[in-house]
Parts: structure tokens; sequence; C-alpha cells
């Protein structure tokens, strides 16, 4: 019985450590930008993000994430 609780504990470890790579297809998916690949400027409403030389709202992330025409410049 306590084999099998350090082997789920070793393959929790094992799997958490995959939540540090960069570009895991498992946690991260969807169009780029997202938030996890961004800076956040200003905790505001809204909030702001710097993400590969642009600034982005998080209604603008929101709306690329969804597949949407952000309608804010």
């Amino acid at each position: 019985m306590r084999k099998s609780y350090r082997l789920v504990f070793a393959a929790l470890v094992f799997l958490s450590a995959g939540c540090a790579i960069h570009n895991n297809p498992v946690l991260s998916s969807g169009p780029v930008p997202r938030v996890e690949d961004c800076a956040q400027l200003q905790q505001a409403t809204p909030t702001k993000y710097f993400c590969g030389g642009k600034t982005y709202t998080a209604v603008q992330l929101a709306d690329i994430r969804n597949g949407r025409k952000s309608m804010t410049k």
C-alpha cells in the first residue's frame, strides 16, 4: 500500500514538472498571444498585458482566445 502512495506521489511530481515547460500542448493551447505568455503591465480595469512587442487588454486577449475579432483598439 505504501509503495502505491509513493508511486502516485512520484507521478504527480513528474506531471507537475511539465507545467513549467513553455509550450506545453496539454496545458497551453489556442491562438497566440496567450495571457500566460505575456507580462502584466497594469492591474486595473481593463488589465493590460505586453505580448510580443504589442500591448493588449484582457478583453482583447479573451477575444483572440475565443476566435472573435476584437472591437477595441
